[in-house]
């Protein structure tokens, strides 16, 4: 009995680190229930699977760069993740001055010279292809990408798709864990030991059943999966053949079947999309809040060139009036985000308008260098 309870320890490890993913910078990871709600969302450098198999997880980074008519920087601009993965100092280009981009290491080099993290926001070819572009085509076209980054219908659409291709496999896959989950129990509690020695001979002659029924609920959804592969077309960079053939051969791995399908399957999207297409009224409202407050006061550009400011400017514009336009259309109002808070003490007077940290009378800038308001009541000016 000892050795099968070393088999499925070795097993639920297994099961238990599959799927974790350690990256070299902050992104969000979301994982999302077979009702198209978030049932766990992080911003940090660990991403971690969802536990039951009819959810999936989606990933999704900040736009890491600003694009405008005149050129391009790698200052962040409307990002919802705090804190930010902002460069110390921002590199820029005018798009004249392009010659060569490409990609290695997980990054966009312009010129030779690393620029940006490849999010996938905007691809190599995408960035030649506006430096070459005329300057009214080239506006239209930037436009088109931020379109494209903020698709929170799309990405429900998708979701359904997914959800139902992988109906099937999910829930062979959930009669598999709740097998494995029995036999663990039988073994570690030494049940046996426990029960009358008729049913325990039962028990025993049905043991040849029983591990055949594990090895069709585990054959059986990779097959259905494999077949899904064909209408669950990728859109972004994945490896779902192989890792399918790695569940094959892993039962561990093979549980989280519908997560492995969605792999590339959902295109780059700003994160807040993903917030307004699977999340609750307050999740839409505290991220959009993140995303406004970065808009309009920014924070760790000073220091920038007044080209990098004059292309974040423009860029953080065109980004906020998206924005604007999607969270009114999600029944988020602006007025209801931007509001002062409620007083937290007798003695506060003011408020940071983007992190919303309440101070005395003394201050007039939050030690990120926004300016203060006066929260209501207040006789502060």
């Amino acid at each position: 009995m000892s050795e099968w309870a070393s088999v499925l320890a070795v097993f639920w490890v297994l099961w238990a680190l599959d799927g974790v993913r350690v990256v070299r910078r902050r992104g969000f990871s979301f994982v999302i229930g077979a009702t198209g709600r978030i049932s766990r969302a992080g911003y940090a450098r660990v991403s971690l699977p969802g536990l039951w198999p009819g959810r999936w997880r989606m990933t999704t980074d900040d736009v890491p760069v600003s694009l405008s008519p005149v050129g391009i920087c790698n200052r962040p601009v409307g990002a919802a993740g705090r804190p930010g993965e902002g460069p110390a100092k921002a590199h820029v280009w005018r798009w004249e001055e392009i010659r060569e981009v490409g990609v290695a290491d997980g990054w966009i080099y312009v010129n030779g010279v690393r620029f940006s993290p490849n999010t996938g926001h905007v691809v190599a070819p995408e960035l030649l292809a506006l430096a070459r572009l005329a300057p009214p085509l080239r506006e239209a076209r930037i436009r088109l990408l931020v379109n494209r980054w903020f698709r929170p219908v799309h990405l429900r659409r998708r979701a359904r798709v997914l959800t139902g291709r992988t109906r099937i496999a999910a829930a062979l896959n959930a009669v598999a864990l709740i097998a494995y989950v029995v036999l663990s129990v039988y073994v570690v509690g030494d049940v046996a030991s426990r029960i009358t020695p008729q049913w325990s001979g039962r028990i025993a002659a049905a043991l040849p059943w029983i591990f055949g029924g594990l090895l069709f609920f585990h054959i059986a959804p990779v097959i259905v999966v494999w077949r899904s592969l064909r209408r669950l077309k990728p859109v972004r960079l994945e490896k779902r053949s192989a890792n399918l053939f790695s569940a094959l051969m892993l039962p561990p791995q093979a549980l989280r079947l519908r997560s492995l399908a969605g792999e590339g399957y959902f295109p780059a999207q700003h994160p807040l999309a993903c917030f307004l297409a699977f999340g609750e009224a307050a999740v839409r409202a505290r991220w959009g809040f993140n995303v406004i407050a970065d808009l309009r006061w920014p924070i760790d550009a000073a220091g920038d060139s007044p080209l990098a400011q004059e292309i974040a400017g423009w860029f953080r514009g065109t980004l906020e009036a998206k924005v604007v336009t999607l969270l009114a259309a999600e029944g988020v109002a602006l007025e209801t985000l931007l509001g002062p808070p409620p007083r937290d003490a007798a003695a506060s007077c003011r408020y940071c308008p983007r992190c919303r940290d309440q101070f005395v009378a003394g201050p007039e800038v939050c030690p990120h260098g926004v300016k203060l308001r006066p929260l209501a009541g207040s006789d502060t000016p």
